[in-house]
Formats: C-alpha cells, structure tokens, sequence
C-alpha cells in the first residue's frame, strides 16, 4: 500500500513535469497583479491574493511604495516578482560607462589555524606569500581563525580567539 502510493506519487510528479498543460493544471501560472503602474483587481481576485499579501511580500522586497513597481507578478510557486519603474532601478555600473574588471567569490586562505592549500592554488601563491602576508599583519598562523582574499584583492582576517 505505502509503495503503491509513491509510486502514483512519482509517476504523477513525471507527467507534471513533462506535460506543461498538466504542469499549468495542477500548479496554475503566473499572474500579473500590477500592469503599467496599476494594480489589476481582476487578478487578484483569480489568484486568490489579496491586497494585505500584496503590500507585504513588497515591503519585503524593501518596496514601501506601490507607485514604484511597474509590474509584478505572482509566480504560482506564491513568490511574487516585481520590476520597479525605471526612474526606481538602481544605477548600474554600465549606466555610468565604469569598466569593472571581473569579480570573483573571495577565496578562503586560512580556516581554524590550517592553511588551505585549494585556496592557494586557486589565486596562484604558495604558503610562504600567505604566511609573509599575516605576518606583515601582525598576526601567525595559530592565531588566525579565518582568512580570506576578498573581491578587491584586500587580505581579510578574523583572530583566533578561544
């Protein structure tokens, strides 16, 4: 009987995900709420969503002021997305014309006292460079908690402390 019912249970979940009517069916799609600046009554009542949700997931999106959103809409998982009106975005780097050289996550060097040899491969430097590092900072391997290469190429340490 248990089986039975996992088994129903993958074989539904496989139709659904290769069946987008099914998927739609089941799960429902997306629906705008806001269009053009203006909130559709309409939709809102089909989703079942209600202005209290609205005004919330927004505010959780740091949005406080629904005369800033151009369009949103309700993504069937409940997750609302939002674009703001373009005088609301963000400026971006390539709005300035600023040429940003890439970025990469920042490396950890040291973690608990112990050296990591990926993290030194991966920038290219062995453990004499790192260790001529901390000490030029005043600090020993023993008394290194956490040590980091940030994205600006600037040597962050956290001190061990017990």
């Amino acid at each position: 009987m248990f089986y039975e019912l996992i088994f129903r249970t993958v074989v539904i979940y496989f139709f659904i995900l290769i069946n987008r009517k099914l998927r739609l069916f089941v799960y429902g799609k997306p629906q705008i709420i806001i269009k053009n600046g203006k909130i559709l009554l309409k939709e809102m009542k089909k989703a079942r969503y209600n202005l209290d949700d609205l005004i919330t997931q927004l505010r959780e999106k740091g949005i406080f002021d629904i005369k800033d959103v151009e369009t949103s809409i309700l993504e069937y998982s409940g997750k609302l997305s939002v674009l703001l009106k373009p005088q609301k975005r963000g400026v971006t780097t390539e709005d300035l014309g600023v040429d940003v050289s890439r970025e990469w996550v920042p490396v950890v060097l040291v973690m608990d006292r112990k050296i990591v040899k990926k993290g030194l491969r991966v920038i290219g430097q062995d453990e004499k460079w790192l260790l001529k590092k901390l000490e030029d900072k005043g600090f020993s391997l023993d008394k290194v908690f956490l040590a980091s290469l940030t994205t600006d190429g600037v040597l962050f340490i956290s001190e061990y402390k017990q």
